[in-house]
């Protein structure tokens, strides 16, 4: 069961924070949370949905070319400082929260 709590809308993206444990999170930190994301995001220069476009493809265990490959490795690091934001100060390391766009 998937929760979703908050999200916010970059230029035709939005970016939500996603997962078992997401509605744990005060909208605080969600907000937190999505900012780290968009600034990774931002930071490099993609849009995210081609991020997402290039992480489905993996996870299908399609051939993914260099370009696709780099977007991935833009999109772990862009969700690792979601979960970070998200969950700074949380004692429990086993935590499901993670990023979507659409």
């Amino acid at each position: 069961m998937q929760s979703t709590i908050r999200q916010e809308t970059i230029p035709q993206r939005t970016i939500t924070i996603e997962g078992e444990h997401a509605k744990l999170a005060s909208p605080e930190e969600i907000a937190d949370g999505i900012r780290a994301a968009v600034d990774v995001f931002e930071r490099n220069g993609v849009d995210p949905l081609d991020c997402a476009a290039a992480i489905e493809k993996l996870e299908k265990d399609e051939l993914l070319n260099r370009d696709e490959a780099l977007l991935c490795v833009i999109w772990d690091q862009a969700e690792e400082a979601a979960f970070r934001a998200v969950t700074v100060g949380w004692l429990s390391r086993a935590v499901d929260i993670r990023i979507a766009v659409s």
